[in-house]
């Protein structure tokens, strides 16, 4: 490929949509995943960064929240944003600040997409008063994500007990709780973050069972345990809105150490997928944004390679 068609590419993918992401619900929130979306016009991935990747500079008081977005932008380049609610528990309600915050995003030029959310209350609780309270307590965050202009909310299901049991509550829960994002116009994402949502295949039927159509899940390349993680992400393929490209290390020639992004990538193109893939880096050897750019280099390299 010519080195000048090579860089227009990368930019293309790096710089992620710039419409605002409110267009995309319902008909709408599909729209990257269907047929309106133009491939000789924009390219199938576009690639965000997870705040989560600054988590021990948010913890630290390094770096703020409100810098988040000046941070990736002006030293990556990626104009496409999503966040983490275990950073900012203390700004639940607070809609001056969300207001604030997606000022600065859009100032930058750049799109907020979901926001990872965190519950002290299990969404898949075989308690039916508990899933109510958790299904609540994501109210603020689903205000505050339609403030910031993103698609979608995470949540998990990741409740210890019988796997059939706790598949029939993940199914209430998400249910209960889709019907709540109907009211924000936004969907509501699965990972595999633990406990039975590590497996492919128990998630895949959760999925099948809520059968909404703004509900769906987030792969994550890593997160898999005692379970084969390609199959999983294959698995999670038919129902994925959003993927997360975690990568922890690299090796001599710029590729990541424990999974291979080739081969998940191919599942991904493979399965029809149309959307954003988000970058969170949790590696040591390398700083936030060394990491956020060899991530990057790896996904732009595949890319181009796949065709």
């Amino acid at each position: 490929m010519h080195r000048r068609a090579v860089l227009k590419y990368a930019a293309a993918i790096s710089g992620a949509l710039v419409v605002k992401p409110t267009s995309l619900f319902g008909r709408k929130l599909n729209s990257i995943n269907d047929a309106t979306w133009n491939p000789s016009r924009d390219p199938w991935l576009k690639i965000s960064v997870q705040q989560y990747t600054f988590n021990r500079q948010l913890r630290s008081g390094e770096l703020k929240i409100e810098d988040f977005p000046q941070t990736v932008v002006g030293k990556t380049g990626i104009k496409a944003l999503e966040y983490f609610n275990g950073h900012m528990e203390d700004k639940s309600g607070d809609e001056r600040f969300f207001r604030e915050l997606r000022k600065r995003s859009d100032d930058l030029g750049a799109v907020n997409t979901l926001m990872l959310c965190r519950s002290s209350n299990a969404l898949d609780s075989p308690n039916a008063g508990v899933r109510k309270k958790a299904v609540e307590g994501y109210r603020p965050w689903l205000q505050a994500t339609k403030i910031l202009g993103g698609q979608f909310i995470r949540v998990d299901t990741r409740k210890k007990g019988d796997a059939d049991e706790q598949k029939k509550y993940a199914v209430a829960g998400l249910r209960s709780l889709c019907a709540v994002a109907d009211e924000y116009k936004l969907g509501i994402l699965v990972e595999n973050h633990g406990g039975h949502s590590g497996n492919g295949a128990w998630l895949a039927d959760v999925m099948r069972q809520v059968d909404l159509k703004n509900c769906g899940t987030l792969p994550d390349f890593q997160n898999f345990t005692d379970y084969d993680p390609y199959q999983g992400v294959a698995e999670m393929m038919p129902t994925a809105k959003v993927l997360c490209a975690k990568a922890k290390a690299f090796d001599k020639e710029g590729n990541e150490s424990n999974v291979d992004f080739r081969r998940m990538l191919k599942i991904a193109r493979d399965a029809g997928f149309k959307g954003y893939i988000g970058i969170e880096f949790e590696g040591h050897e390398l700083g936030p944004i060394e990491g956020i750019k060899a991530t990057q280099r790896l996904i732009e390299k595949v890319i181009l390679e796949l065709g």
